[in-house]
């Protein structure tokens, strides 16, 4: 991408172009669907179509993310305490922690059972609605 249209994407959509790439690269190798983020007055809503169109291949100096690992999203706006870290093997269903609006705390579940491979946000940090918290690395189905 050239300069010009760096500055192109920069003045129409308010987001520099590397930043849109660094923030695509960062989910594309997840199972968020929707992601949205506001930086100051700017907000940029990323989402996958229906069919799920695969992602592009990352760069050969990156390694690949796997389609066995997928980002547990905040479920709405508040503070995120994380009750699991990283390494933690989790049932499906397990809490992974709460996150607390107006003083009530709505519990996070992980969707399927696996090892906690990244946290994203540290507890007692401010999480918007659909913010990636942490990485689950999903188990392998026994048979």
């Amino acid at each position: 991408m050239s300069a010009t249209d760096g500055d192109a994407v920069l003045s129409s959509a308010g987001v520099a172009a590397a930043d849109l790439s660094a923030l695509l690269e960062l989910i594309g190798g997840t199972d968020v669907v929707e992601l949205d983020v506001s930086v100051g007055s700017t907000r940029v809503r990323l989402r996958r179509s229906a069919g799920g169109a695969p992602s592009p291949p990352p760069p050969a100096d990156q390694p690949v993310a796997d389609e066995a690992t997928l980002a547990i999203t905040s479920p709405l706006v508040g503070v995120f305490r994380a009750s699991v870290g990283i390494g933690a093997d989790l049932d499906a269903g397990q809490s992974i922690g709460v996150v607390e609006a107006l003083g009530l705390p709505t519990h996070v579940e992980a969707p399927h059972a696996g090892t906690v491979e990244a946290l994203l946000v540290a507890s007692g940090s401010p999480v918007e609605y659909g913010q990636p918290l942490l990485v689950l690395r999903r188990a392998r189905p026994t048979s």
